[in-house]
């Protein structure tokens, strides 16, 4: 007896096949709810998946005319959806596919968040010849979603604040200084904390030294951004990480936060008002999260010693002993840490004054928009541009200069305070460079004494204020 051929076999199996008994199996083993309605909208299946969703079997709505009360369906908002509007209705008119999220009315009453997918079926000639609804309900998902939020607040809030933790904060300090090292990537750091918090536990108690932190770091969260991280660093100290933001602009807004809790009466205190210190620091690129942290740690021991109830901001320039020099700095002969000039330097200087860097920014821009130079780069404590000069007794030798300034704050050491009655003091270097060597090459070492003497009087350094350096090319005397 010969073998039957399987292709023969195949061929009267395929025949047999019962695909009226396929179809209802596909629709009922599938995951999400089916709705078949032929071209007048009339409901031709309704699976099991949809009959556990809404809690109606298939023998009470198939027949019936599909319509968003079947469902009780509604936008997202809760709002009804008329049957004017049927989204089934004009994926018919117009055979196109389209898709939402919705609400629909589950069983028991129970609102279901789904998405729903109204498919059209077309022909090859394009007529339309029917839809199928597919309804996935996410309820689920939004659940664990919700569950897993719940779950990382518990571990990166503060539970008395409701702000970031000190572990969450430590996390993101690390992510921004690796962003820094990497992008450039802006940030500050502000450090803060209640002033005689003891007392407000001592005089009320600590149930209201609790809503007095709860206040505090709601007050906080009022002047941070979405990249901004608020966070309880232990105690009665915070803390925020400001991206984008440059120290001059975080000093700004410690500034803003201390003003506004100054003048905000306290209920739990009886109407009094509390006060806070605050440490500013900016990130720089030779920066460890603890160089970053300490700093601004230290602005805020200064700002208690300096009476409380202020801003202190550190920067990285100040000049401590046993400092690391990169390849893109030098020690100047007056003994500060300066960034190292590229190109010819015609001239260089240093100044000390008491004017504050904002005032002296403030001014340099002034500076730039009259002469209409041309800004070559802007970190927060140094500025590039070109400038074009003429010499006032030939006006056919003319040139271009590359300004660089650069600014450092420095605290005045106690003999120097009681004296001069100042807690900081203005370091600037300017240095002058050549732009374009072929318009005055010969001309350029004689216009740059004048070009600085302008720069620096707009800049409001006073002939009587210090000049720590004459020309680093030529002398290594410090005038004091």
């Amino acid at each position: 007896m010969s073998n039957p051929d399987p292709n023969s076999q195949s061929a009267t199996a395929a025949r047999q096949l019962n695909w009226p008994l396929f179809r209802k199996h596909l629709l009922d083993h599938c995951r999400d709810g089916v709705v078949f309605v032929d071209p007048h909208g009339k409901i031709k299946a309704w699976n099991r998946e949809l009959e556990s969703i809404t809690g109606m079997t298939a023998n009470k709505v198939v027949g019936q005319q599909f319509t968003p009360a079947i469902l009780q369906l509604s936008c997202v908002e809760g709002t009804s959806i008329p049957h004017a509007e049927c989204p089934m209705a004009e994926c018919l008119k117009t055979g196109v596919e389209a898709s939402g999220e919705y609400r629909i009315t589950g069983r028991s009453g129970r609102e279901v968040k789904v998405e729903i997918t109204f498919v059209p079926v077309l022909c090859a000639k394009g007529l339309v010849h029917g839809a199928v609804l597919l309804v996935h309900d996410y309820t689920i998902q939004l659940d664990l979603q919700r569950q897993l939020k719940d779950l990382y607040e518990f571990s990166t809030l503060d539970s008395l604040t409701q702000v970031a933790n000190r572990s969450e904060f430590e996390r993101v300090l690390e992510e921004y200084v690796r962003a820094h090292q990497t992008t450039n990537f802006v940030c500050s750091l502000i450090i803060c904390d209640i002033d005689f918090f003891k007392q407000i536990n001592d005089n009320f108690n600590h149930h209201i030294g609790d809503q007095a932190l709860v206040a505090f770091a709601s007050l906080l969260k009022k002047f941070v951004r979405s990249k901004d991280v608020v966070a309880r660093y232990g105690g009665e100290e915070f803390v925020i990480l400001c991206a984008n933001c440059d120290g001059e602009s975080a000093v700004q807004r410690a500034e803003e936060i201390r003003l506004t809790l100054n003048k905000t009466p306290q209920p739990m205190l009886e109407g009094k008002c509390m006060t806070a210190s605050f440490g500013v620091s900016q990130l720089t690129s030779t920066d460890t999260p603890t160089d970053f942290f300490v700093r601004a740690d230290t602005a805020l021991l200064n700002a208690k010693e300096e009476g409380r109830n202020r801003v202190v901001c550190e920067t990285a320039l100040d000049l401590k002993a046993g400092a690391d020099i990169d390849k893109n700095q030098f020690v100047s002969d007056a003994g500060l840490i300066w960034k190292k000039p590229k190109g010819k330097v015609l001239l260089r200087q240093e100044f000390r004054t008491i004017t504050p860097i904002p005032l002296v920014v403030s001014k340099l821009r002034g500076y730039i928009v009259e002469r209409d130079a041309d800004l070559l780069r802007i970190e927060p404590d140094w500025v590039s541009f070109t400038i074009d000069c003429v010499d006032p007794t030939n006006r056919s030798r003319r040139g271009c200069f590359i300004a660089d300034i650069e600014f450092q704050v420095h605290k005045v050491n106690q003999s120097e305070k009681s004296a001069r009655n100042i807690g900081k003091e203005t370091y600037i270097q300017i240095t002058l460079r050549e732009a374009k060597r072929k318009w005055f090459s010969t001309n350029a070492t004689d216009l740059a004494p004048e070009m600085l003497r302008e720069i620096r009087d707009f800049l409001m350094i006073a002939d009587d204020e210090s000049r720590l350096l004459v020309d680093p090319a030529t002398s290594s005397d410090v005038v004091r």
